[in-house]
């Protein structure tokens, strides 16, 4: 009795311990599941937090792309309306040259230069969408402002004053002008918002020298050692608070805080003062005003002369006057001032609407067309390019020209684009027409 209940003592013990031991390895291998469990389930979220990053990234880009696709679009059909304006403008004014109605002169010139500095402001949308960076030249930074204060002053309105001071002999500044005539014309815009009940605009111009990159680290995180002319322009508005401040050029903000966030004109300003090789520097104060500080870099050249250089028409031979010319373009009235323009000069004009049109046309007049004006963007499928191939086909010398209210380097062909000598960009006016049309035709004669 003795040997069976210690051996039934030494079972219940072993028993314990092995149960025990079981149950430890149990809770070990239970903890390392959870373990595991809450490993995976981190890497899930974080995955899935990555993923919503990715596709709010993507929806961003998404955005901006239509974007970009709009403003050439646009660019396409505004260079189109454009190019008839500036067409009858430049006719008019040229029947009014010599007569006695001075206002209608001045008028149609205030016009034409208002065409001019819209398709200047299109161009420099689509080279900025396209990423394109500007040949910068010398240029006085005074007169261009000087240039614009008429109309910069009926931009603001009345109620706001705009001063204009400059330092006496500023060097010229490598820049390119549509792209400061934009910048100053975006603040303004952003000043007058910032004022809606009126106050004062300053415009300001000075040399800065930043002798070593120390003093450059200390005034801008772009700031480079060199020679500058800053301009300045400030307001008396409503200012900013920091945080407004801090989201002035974000372009996230665009579409996620549209009243507070970023505002798409100031990212353009950004975008044009850094492709000039400079930055610009914003301080302002609540309920004080707001100050843009543009720093620019010294020309090592010289400035051109302020004069535009007055447009000519070239000289042509009798045997211009009587060639038939064909023009393809979608638009009615595009089409209708080339054709007024050319047959008011002594050609003999043939038009079509797209390439099916244009090619019907061809085959019933090939003999007499000496000069094709083609748009590149064509309804129906089948592109300006496209056209050129089938008449080169034909008649291989048929001298061909190029218009396009798109950017060049947006348009998908082999054949090299020249302006002047195979592309007419639009919007052009008269002169460049006729001389383009002048020199086409002053090739060798078709065989």
């Amino acid at each position: 009795m003795r040997r069976l209940t210690q051996l039934i003592r030494t079972l219940s013990i072993k028993h314990g311990t092995e149960y025990q031991s079981s149950h430890r390895n149990l809770n070990a291998q239970l903890l390392e599941v959870t373990s595991r469990f809450e490993d995976v389930s981190n890497r899930l979220r974080l995955e899935q937090d990555h993923r919503r990053q990715l596709e709010d990234q993507l929806c961003r880009n998404q955005r901006l792309e239509t974007a970009g696709r709009f403003a050439d679009a646009m660019s396409h059909f505004f260079n189109n309306y454009l190019t008839v304006v500036q067409g009858h403008l430049e006719v008019a004014q040229m029947s009014q040259s010599g007569g006695s109605s001075a206002l209608l002169e001045a008028t149609l010139k205030e016009l034409l230069i208002a065409t001019q500095r819209a398709a200047g402001v299109t161009s420099q949308f689509v080279s900025f969408n396209r990423r394109e960076f500007l040949q910068p030249t010398p240029l006085h930074l005074s007169q261009i402002i000087d240039g614009q204060a008429s109309m910069l002053q009926k931009a603001l309105g009345e109620q706001i004053a705009i001063q204009i001071s400059h330092q006496p002999d500023l060097p010229c500044v490598m820049a390119d002008q549509a792209s400061l005539e934009q910048i100053v014309f975006n603040l303004l815009l952003h000043a007058r918002e910032s004022m809606p009940t009126g106050g004062r605009l300053m415009i300001q111009s000075r040399a800065l020298s930043i002798p070593d990159a120390e003093t450059a680290s200390q005034m801008h995180a772009e700031a480079k050692a060199g020679d500058y002319v800053v301009m300045t322009i400030s307001d008396t508005g409503k200012g900013m608070t920091p945080a407004e401040l801090a989201g002035l050029f974000d372009s996230s903000k665009l579409s996620s805080d549209p009243e507070g966030g970023a505002d798409i004109a100031l990212i353009l300003v950004l975008g044009l003062v850094r492709m000039q090789a400079g930055w610009i520097d914003v301080r302002t104060v609540l309920e004080v005003g707001t100050e843009f500080s543009i720093y620019l870099p010294v020309a090592t050249g010289t400035a051109p002369t302020a004069a535009t250089p007055e447009k000519k028409l070239l000289s042509h031979s009798a045997e211009d006057e009587s060639s038939t010319i064909l023009i393809v373009d979608d638009e009615d009235s595009v089409r209708q001032v080339m054709e007024y323009v050319l047959t008011s000069q002594g050609h003999k004009v043939l038009t079509a609407a797209d390439a099916n049109e244009a090619w019907t046309i061809w085959r019933e007049k090939a003999s007499i067309i000496k000069l094709a004006l083609i748009d590149v963007k064509l309804p129906g499928g089948v592109s300006g390019f496209d056209l050129e191939k089938a008449l080169a086909g034909d008649d291989p010398t048929l001298p061909v020209i190029f218009t396009c209210g798109y950017s060049p380097t947006t348009l998908s062909n082999a054949k090299e684009l020249k302006a002047g000598e195979n592309f007419l960009p639009k919007p052009f006016g008269m002169v460049e027409l006729l001389n383009i049309v002048g020199q086409a035709l002053l090739k060798p004669a078709r065989l």
